[in-house]
């Protein structure tokens, strides 16, 4: 008898975590809806042809402006550390510089995700922003790039407030 309600406890605890251990709401970019009024002094349009890829860009900026949109998993435990701070927002940021002195980080939400957000010089001409975003092993990615960090910073914010709510879910 023990057994079996130890065995019915463990069946209800299981389904408790599968049922909240559910990711994304959208794992296929194709059905992406994206409006290009949230740029409303430029011409920004999508391509979404791939499952897991989506990028916007800007027709008629004079450099190159555009957003690129990836999902993947993460399955080597960054999420849980991050959720954890077992790795710390400092770490990540030390890691970073190491790559780009410039580079800036900040902490970010979204929904029930969570992640950073980076920002850094790419040359003296173009400048980047990195958004990464975790949830329950789901990996969003948004690469922005413009003329200055600030700019490429605006732009993924910009885009993930208009598709982020699609992707992640509310």
């Amino acid at each position: 008898m023990i057994r079996h309600s130890s065995l019915a406890a463990f069946a209800l605890f299981a389904s408790t975590i599968s049922a909240s251990a559910e990711g994304f709401a959208l794992r296929d970019f194709t059905k992406l809806t994206f409006d290009p009024a949230i740029f409303p002094a430029k011409q920004f349009v999508m391509r979404n042809d791939e499952p897991a890829r989506a990028t916007i860009a800007c027709l008629d900026c004079q450099d190159l402006t555009a957003v690129d949109v990836l999902l993947g998993q993460s399955t080597n435990g960054t999420e849980q550390r991050f959720r954890s701070g077992e790795t710390t927002l400092e770490a990540m940021a030390q890691k970073c510089k190491a790559k780009a002195p410039s580079c800036t980080m900040e902490k970010t939400e979204f929904g029930k995700a969570i992640g950073w957000t980076s920002r850094y010089e790419l040359s003296a001409t173009t400048a980047g922003s990195t958004t990464i975003l975790f949830l329950d092993g789901d990996l969003l990615t948004l690469r922005s790039v413009a003329a200055t960090t600030g700019e490429a910073y605006a732009n993924g914010q910009a885009v993930l407030a208009s598709i982020g709510g699609q992707i992640i879910g509310r």
